[in-house]
C-alpha cells in the first residue's frame, strides 16, 4: 500500500512523495500550487526531559509503560530525532534508568531510531542557588569520571553529551577525560569566570546548555559566563525557543554573535510538558505552576521549571518574533542541531526513511501531518500552540526568569 504526500521543498521545488512501507519509494516533481504546504525533515531536539507526566529520570520503574507515551507525543509534534535528557536525580537511580532505557531501545528499533542518544545534563552542575536553577541541591555532586564510565556502560554507550560546571573541583580534568572518550561536553548551570571558560574550551568543551538560563535572575553586568560563552566561537549555543525562557532580543544577539551555524534550538521540555494547567510537585518536592499560556515556574519564584512546549513551538517563535521565514526557522530546529550532534537525518529522496513533516503557516505553525518510518501520526492538523495563545515578546512581562 502506498501513500502520497505533496508539498514544497525548502529548495523551492514542488514534489509528490510516494511512501511505501517505511521508505520513500519515489519522488516526482509536480506543478507549483499557491496553497501547497511545506515538506520538511523531522525536528531534532537535543535537550528533552520528558513529556505527558513522564520524566526520563524516572523510567527505571516502568519504561514499557512510560517511554512509548513520550515517543508518540514527540512524533505528533514533528520530532523525529531526540536526545533523552537526564537531569539532576539520585545517581543510583540514574544508573538504573540508563540501563532500562538501553534495554528497551535495543529491543524496539522504531524508538531506537527516535532516541539517538542521552544528554547527561544533571549531577555535575553548580550547587550554588541560582546557577543550579530548579535542580535539587542534595543530588548535585562534583564531576566524577568513575561515575561517568559507570553510567556510560549502563546506557550501552548511549551518552552523547555531558553537562558540567567547569568551575567545580576536578571539572577541567573531567572535561578532558570525557572528550577523550568521544563524548561532547556542554557548559551550563554554571558560574565560571572568563579564564575557566577559556580553559574548558581549550580542553574540548563544545556546547552550551540552554544559553541564558540556568542562571540567577540577578548577575554582575560584566563578570558572568554568558559573555564568555559568546566570545568563544568553538562553543555552540542551545537556545530554548518556547517564548518564555528567552526574550527575542537575546536570541537575536546570540545568533548575531555566533551565526546560525553555531546556534540550535531545544525544547527543554519538562516531564510535565503537555499536562493541563495547575500546580504540580516535581521530583525532590518543589512545587511548580503551569499557566494556561504554558508558562512553567516554581511557586513564588520566577525560576522556570523546564518548558511546557515541544520544539515545533521554537520554529513558531523564530518566525513570529525574529522574522525568520519558515524554512530558515525549521533549519535551526532540524538540520543544524543534527549536524552539531552528528546525527544523520533522512532526506526527502527516493529510498530514504519516510520520516518528514508536512506543515504550513496560518497565523502560527500548523503541522498537517507528521510521518515517521512511513506511519502518519496525526488524525487532524495540529498547531504548535493553541490558536490565539502566544508568548509575550517583551521583557516587561516578567516571564524571562
Amino acid at each position: 500500500m502506498s501513500t502520497l504526500y505533496t508539498g514544497r521543498l525548502a529548495a523551492g521545488s514542488y514534489v509528490e512523495l510516494n511512501v511505501i512501507g517505511k521508505r520513500i519509494d519515489s519522488v516526482r516533481e509536480v506543478e507549483p500550487a499557491a496553497d501547497s504546504p511545506w515538506l520538511f525533515p523531522v525536528l531534532v531536539d537535543l535537550q528533552h526531559n520528558g513529556s505527558m507526566g513522564v520524566a526520563y529520570n524516572e523510567l527505571h520503574d516502568d519504561v514499557a509503560g512510560k517511554l512509548p507515551r513520550v515517543a508518540r507525543h514527540l512524533r505528533q509534534h514533528g520530532v523525529g530525532r531526540c536526545w533523552a535528557t537526564l537531569t539532576t536525580y539520585p545517581g543510583d537511580k540514574l544508573l538504573c534508568t540508563a540501563k532500562a532505557l538501553d534495554q528497551w531501545l535495543s529491543a524496539h528499533p522504531d524508538e531506537n531510531t527516535l532516541f539517538t542518544g542521552i544528554f547527561h545534563e544533571g549531577i555535575f552542575i553548580s550547587p550554588v542557588a541560582g546557577w543550579r536553577g530548579a535542580h535539587v541541591p542534595d543530588w548535585v555532586r562534583p564531576p566524577d569520571i568513575d561515575y561517568f564510565h559507570r553510567i556510560m556502560e549502563a546506557s550501552g554507550g548511549r551518552i552523547r553529551a555531558v553537562n558540567v560546571a567547569p568551575e567545580q573541583p576536578g571539572a577541567l580534568t573531567f572535561i578532558e577525560q570525557v572528550v577523550a572518550a568521544g563524548v561532547q561536553i556542554a557548559l551550563g548551570h554554571a558560574g565560571p569566570d572568563a579564564a575557566t571558560v577559556a580553559t574548558a574550551v581549550a580542553r574540548g568543551a563544545t556546547l552550551v546548555t540552554h544559553f541564558g538560563n540556568g542562571a540567577p535572575p540577578q548577575i554582575h553586568r560584566h563578570r558572568n559566563p554568558l559573555w564568555s560563552y559568546l566570545a568563544h566561537p568553538e562553543l555552540c549555543l542551545g537556545l530554548i525557543g518556547d517564548g518564555f525562557h528567552l526574550p527575542p532580543d537575546l536570541v537575536r544577539a546570540a545568533l548575531a554573535a555566533k551565526t546560525e551555524r553555531r546556534c540550535f534550538l531545544v525544547s527543554d521540555a519538562s516531564g510535565h510538558a503537555g499536562m493541563p494547567p495547575g500546580t504540580y510537585r516535581r521530583a525532590g518536592g518543589a512545587e511548580f505552576v503551569i499557566t494556561a499560556e504554558g508558562y512553567m515556574h516554581l511557586v513564588d519564584s520566577e525560576i522556570l521549571s523546564g518548558a511546557w512546549f515541544q520544539l515545533d513551538a521554537g520554529v513558531e517563535f523564530l518566525v513570529r518574533h525574529l522574522g525568520f521565514d519558515l524554512p530558515a526557522a525549521w533549519r535551526l530546529c532540524s538540520q543544524i542541531p543534527a549536524r552539531i550532534a552528528g546525527i544523520d537525518l533522512p532526506d526527502l529522496s527516493a529510498g530514504s526513511e519516510a520520516s518528514f513533516v508536512v506543515a504550513h503557516w496560518d497565523d502560527g505553525l500548523v503541522l498537517d501531518q507528521c510521518v515517521h518510518g512511513g506511519e502518519p501520526y496525526l488524525a487532524a492538523p495540529l498547531r504548535a500552540r493553541a490558536e490565539g495563545i502566544h508568548p509575550p515578546s517583551r521583557v516587561e512581562s516578567g516571564y524571562y526568569g
